[in-house]
């Protein structure tokens, strides 16, 4: 995985987070006050949750032994409970809350996940509108192993599955000079990905539907790469040392999906940022994995760069990846949707949205004509998660059982080929 705007990592902090993890179930019998941040405090809260190891009154009961060291908010608590904290739970940290009013309020949001958002008539502060209440309880311990085994499968032989092929991505690039989430459009990116032998490779086609004759590594500004099967790969593999944690129930695209929490420390990352050529850095990262829970196909992942260094350019990096079903040859696939690219350098932010559009099978006989003009921009009902109650998803269904021909939603096809025949009767 590979971003160009172009740690010392968390590994002391994240070596305390996995101890309280690790003896979470003994830990509740410690008489002792245990001092941790808010980042510890909600991890351990998460884990026990997830695990449902003790009870609400003495996972209460042990949270009156924590000193914080931190100021703890409302918007954690409010995160926490939407996460599954029962209401005594609820009621301990609301005074730690009370009792830590007068500390320093984390640089970073410990709880952050799509079951809360900021309420923007509020100004962001202290208030959050929440989902509708979950009407499917989490999964238990042993179900949850199972659903995140069947996932890290489904990672690990996702490229192998693949064919070789061809698509056209899109690239519209963004810039916010003054960090006021006033994005303006300052480029349209054509370019063909070819994948052939598990290998990705870039052509650029167009840049504001002007033929251009340059690579990828001679475009300026935000790109990433590594989309297909790498990033996904990244995650599951065991060198990466992933620690997962259950965290909702969600919907997208009309599937019910399990979606899990992950970090990855520094140590054990493949997350790369660089910035200008000059300089580059390997940092941890977290993000979530929405997947099937039945066959444990993969429908988004999302990364956030995590400890950067100050004194490294780049601030922030994080990243939206969407899958979905796309036919190629009549057969149909899980290929990457949509991913959404966003960083930020001092005040100035960048984000792109990157649309993989009009998959076709690759082979030396192709003869493709390319159009500069860039297809309509996808919906954002394609990408936008739903509560897990509205799902349709069975079990032994699959992501790709009602494969159908893609529609574009432009009237110009980037790609001028033949109607290829429709496949034979079974």
């Amino acid at each position: 995985m590979k971003y160009r705007l172009s740690v010392p990592g968390v590994s002391e902090l994240w070596c305390a987070i996995r101890a309280i993890l690790v003896l979470s179930s003994c830990a509740l019998a410690l008489q002792a006050q245990v001092q941790m941040n808010v980042q510890q405090l909600a991890e351990f809260v998460r884990s026990e949750l997830a695990l449902k190891q003790h009870t609400d009154k003495q996972l209460a009961a042990y949270l009156k032994k924590v000193q914080l060291t931190e100021k703890l908010t409302d918007k954690t608590i409010t995160d926490l409970e939407a996460q599954g904290a029962g209401p005594r739970t609820a009621q301990a940290l609301q005074e730690l809350r009370d009792r830590t009013a007068s500390l320093k309020t984390p640089t970073q949001d410990p709880t952050y996940s799509p079951a809360t958002v900021p309420d923007a008539s509020s100004g962001g502060q202290n208030s959050v509108t929440l989902r509708p209440k979950e009407t499917i309880p989490p999964p238990d311990s042993v179900r949850q192993q199972q659903i995140l085994d069947e996932i890290k499968q489904y990672a690990m032989t996702y490229t192998d599955n693949l064919p070789n092929f061809i698509c056209l991505q899109v690239t519209r690039r963004f810039v916010d000079f003054n960090s006021s989430d006033h994005y303006r459009l300052v480029d349209t990116v054509n370019a063909q990905l070819s994948y052939t032998e598990g290998r990705e490779n870039y052509r650029l086609v167009s840049v504001n539907n002007r033929v251009v004759s340059m690579g990828m590594e001679q475009l300026g500004g935000a790109v990433s790469v590594g989309e297909f099967g790498s990033l996904m790969k990244g995650i599951f593999e065991a060198k990466s040392e992933a620690e997962f944690g259950w965290d909702h129930w969600a919907t997208l695209r009309g599937k019910r999906m399990a979606v899990f929490n992950y970090f990855i420390d520094s140590g054990h990352s493949s997350y790369s940022i660089e910035y200008n050529r000059e300089q580059r850095i390997i940092t941890a990262y977290r993000g979530l994995v929405y997947a099937d829970e039945y066959t444990g196909a993969i429908s988004r992942i999302t990364f956030t760069a995590v400890d950067i260094p100050r004194s490294f350019p780049v601030n922030e990096a994080t990243e939206i990846l969407d899958y979905d079903d796309v036919n190629i040859s009549g057969q149909p696939y899980i290929c990457p949707l949509k991913a959404d690219l966003r960083m930020r350098a001092g005040r100035e932010k960048t984000k792109n949205e990157i649309e993989f559009r009009l998959y076709r099978k690759f082979g030396t006989e192709s003869n493709i004509v390319y159009d500069t003009q860039a297809p309509a921009p996808l919906s954002d009902t394609q990408t936008q998660e739903q509560p897990a109650g509205t799902a349709v998803t069975k079990p032994g269904s699959t992501q790709a059982a009602a494969p159908s021909k893609p529609k574009s939603t432009s009237t110009s096809d980037p790609w001028t080929l033949p109607t290829p025949p429709p496949p034979p009767p079974q």
